[in-house]
Order: C-alpha cells, then sequence, then structure tokens
C-alpha cells in the first residue's frame, strides 16, 4: 500500500519549520529568553505573525523556505491521489461532519475559496467530502 504522500510532506515541512532558527514569545519573559536563544537583540529580529520571530538577517531564508514548500505542494497537488488525501485529512482535521464549511479545509491547504477551484480540484474535493460524511458514525 502506498503511503499517503501529502502526510509525509506535511511532516517533511514540519521539521523544516522546526529546524528553522527561531522562536514563539507571548509574554515578555518567553520574548526575552527567545533572544537569548538566537543570541540577538531586540532591533535585530522581526515577527513572523502568530507570536514568532527570526533574525532580520534570516528573513529572505525564511521567505524562501515557505515558498519551496508552496511549490511542493501545488506540484503534489496535481495528483488526483495526493490531492484527495490532502482534503480527506483535512475535512477531518477541521471537524468537517461539524461544521459543514468547505472554506476551512480548502484554506488550511492554501485555497482561497470554492469559487478559485479548477474542475479538476471541485471534482476531487467533492469525492473526498462524500467518502469522509460517509466514514463519519451517526
Amino acid at each position: 500500500m502506498k503511503k499517503n504522500q501529502y502526510l509525509l510532506m506535511k511532516k517533511d515541512h514540519e521539521q523544516k519549520i522546526n529546524k528553522f532558527s527561531q522562536f514563539f514569545a507571548f509574554s515578555d519573559s518567553q520574548f526575552n529568553e527567545g533572544l537569548k536563544e538566537l543570541n540577538t537583540t531586540k532591533e535585530n529580529i522581526i515577527s513572523t505573525g502568530y507570536g514568532g520571530f527570526i533574525k532580520k538577517d534570516d528573513k529572505d531564508a525564511y521567505i524562501e523556505m515557505f515558498k519551496k514548500m508552496s511549490d511542493e505542494e501545488d506540484i503534489l497537488f496535481l495528483d488526483e491521489k495526493v490531492l484527495f488525501d490532502a482534503f480527506y485529512y483535512e475535512l477531518g482535521n477541521h471537524e468537517y461532519a461539524y461544521t459543514h464549511e468547505d472554506e476551512d479545509t480548502l484554506n488550511s491547504l492554501g485555497f482561497e475559496s470554492w469559487e478559485k477551484l479548477t474542475e479538476f480540484q471541485k471534482v476531487i474535493f467533492e469525492k473526498a467530502k462524500n467518502k469522509y460524511l460517509n466514514s463519519q458514525e451517526w
């Protein structure tokens, strides 16, 4: 049985992000500890959003890392099985059986909206959604 390529990619991306020199802070003490961990000062960091910080000098590498990951997703999502597995996994991850919110699942995969999906993507999404809903115990 072929491994779930979406989950393998997701794990690989998570490992790359975790290895990147950064910290997260939600209090002054966490912020100061993060500065020590990166051996830098407040003037030499920038926010990545959601409480994350990196060195200013690492900005280009950070952007490049996410661009490469996005490009990898774009290529993998051309494969019907990978796209189906991604939709199916994220439907569960975003509790679609309760919410029936397509946008939560689509946004988590970098898709802007249902209207912006290609016909191929719409067909695969509907197949994944039907399988997911049919797999739920009511």
